[in-house]
């Protein structure tokens, strides 16, 4: 194998590709629309789909090693899984549970079998030139509150790390658009630098060939990528991971890692960086706890510390906090200022009286 030069493209190798959403988006009939596919139906959603193509209607995950060693995947160009969770936290599941008993009771090592099992698949089916787009439903996450792929929490983080692409399919403005970019309510990956795309209408002849060219779109711009592009993007989708699970007291220093990257890459986590201060100051619920954060605040670059002190304002004009000209603190009520006072001339109290009455025994 000959070496790729620092200057050369890298040659063209398919992507893996995962479209999550609501029901009706139209997930399912994009796989139909790829190049040569075949559809491995976990979820039994075939029958509601356009234009369908062959199909692998699965019943266990033995079924997929079966046709696997068969070589009946080496005849297709793409390869569907619909849907994630089914494939993963159902059948890869009971699957890895059924070769080693004890891992029923051992969840880190039953997600780390299907972690390994479902890599292996995908290994193996890019060794044989195919493209691997995923289809998922979508939910809300309660920590981030953003909307995210339907999949437990470890089978997620392994979706996002072997995945090229992670899309949310939605409709706006009555057209279904598929967005590539991580923003304030949606999870995203966008390694091929991908606008908003949006989907022809499914009535279109554009329609019948749609995930062909989408699948054609990422190969190539990813093959024009740098290596050292490359390895911002890889970059860049750790740093979410971090921005969206540090402590707030880590932001500070991820901001001035994050100014490092390139332009393209570094607006939206800045933002993301932007966002979390936001959703820390308005959970705030302690004084102490909103000064260290609003002192933080300041020592931020203008374009992030302008609209957070605003959102600061707001937050403490809600617990009727006020700020102090001399400390340049932010206060609690004067009421809640007597109570504290009143608490603590009690213990002082109940101090000295336990004092007093130690001596007199001594």
């Amino acid at each position: 194998m000959p070496i790729i030069k620092a200057n050369e493209q890298l040659p063209p190798r398919q992507p893996v590709i995962i479209l999550y959403g609501e029901p009706g988006v139209c997930k399912t009939s994009i796989i139909n629309t790829c190049e040569v596919p075949l559809n491995l139906d976990f979820d039994r959603g075939i029958d509601r789909s356009l234009f369908r193509k062959d199909v692998l209607q699965i019943n266990e995950w033995n079924e997929v090693l079966t046709e696997e060693a068969a070589g009946t995947f080496k005849a297709y160009k793409t390869i569907g899984i619909d849907t994630a969770k089914a494939a993963l936290d159902d059948f890869l599941m009971s699957y890895v549970i059924s070769q080693d008993y004890t891992l029923k009771k051992n969840k880190l090592g039953m997600y780390g079998a299907i972690g390994d099992s479902f890599k292996l698949f995908v290994n193996n089916r890019r060794s044989e030139n195919a493209a691997i787009v995923i289809v998922a439903h979508a939910k809300k996450d309660e920590d981030t509150k953003k909307i995210i792929p339907d999949v437990t929490g470890q089978s997620y983080q392994l979706l996002l790390r072997i995945a090229d692409q992670v899309g949310y399919v939605s409709i706006q403005n009555g057209r279904r658009v598929i967005q590539f970019e991580p923003t304030e309510s949606t999870v995203g990956k966008n390694v091929a630098g991908l606008p908003l795309v949006f989907v022809p209408d499914k009535t279109s002849a554009e329609f019948r060939t749609f995930g062909a060219e989408l699948v054609r779109q990422v190969r190539e711009a990813i093959a024009a990528m740098s290596e050292e592009q490359r390895e911002a993007l890889d970059k860049s989708a750790a740093y979410q991971a971090q921005i969206a699970e540090c402590d707030w007291t880590e932001l500070e220093g991820l901001l001035t890692v994050v100014n490092e990257l390139p332009n393209y890459l570094k607006a939206a986590l800045v933002k993301l960086i932007g966002d979390r201060y936001s959703k820390e100051l308005k959970e705030c619920k302690d004084v102490d706890l909103f000064n260290s954060l609003f002192k933080e605040i300041n020592g931020l670059p203008d374009y992030l510390k302008s609209p957070l002190r605003i959102t600061a304002s707001e937050v403490a004009k809600a617990h009727e906090w006020t700020p102090n000209k001399e400390t340049k603190l932010f206060e609690a009520p004067a009421k809640d200022n007597a109570a504290d006072n009143s608490d603590k001339k009690r213990r002082k109290k109940k101090e000295d009286q336990e004092e007093k009455e130690g001596a007199e025994n001594v």
